[in-house]
């Protein structure tokens, strides 16, 4: 592995895409239970891991970017 922003990609990512799976998956167990009283509280739950899963997603894209840049910059100062 390369530097800390690849290893803060690769966690953030699988964490970020684990959340959404989850947080669908989630949302339709509070549906199957849209007739009780307590579909609301899993309809938060849902929307918290979707949201702070889509969260860490987008950091992950940012942390890859970071690491390609720096890639980027000590191949060329490899090759200078």
């Amino acid at each position: 592995m390369g530097n800390h922003h690849f290893e803060k990609w690769l966690y953030k990512t699988i964490l970020g895409s684990l959340l959404v799976a989850g947080g669908i998956f989630f949302m339709y167990y509070s549906l199957s239970h849209l007739m009780r009283n307590d579909w609301i509280l899993y309809g938060l739950i849902c929307a918290v891991a979707v949201a702070v899963g889509v969260y860490l997603l987008s950091s992950g894209a940012t942390n890859k970017v970071k690491s390609d840049m720096i890639k980027k910059q000590k191949f060329r100062q490899q090759s200078s």
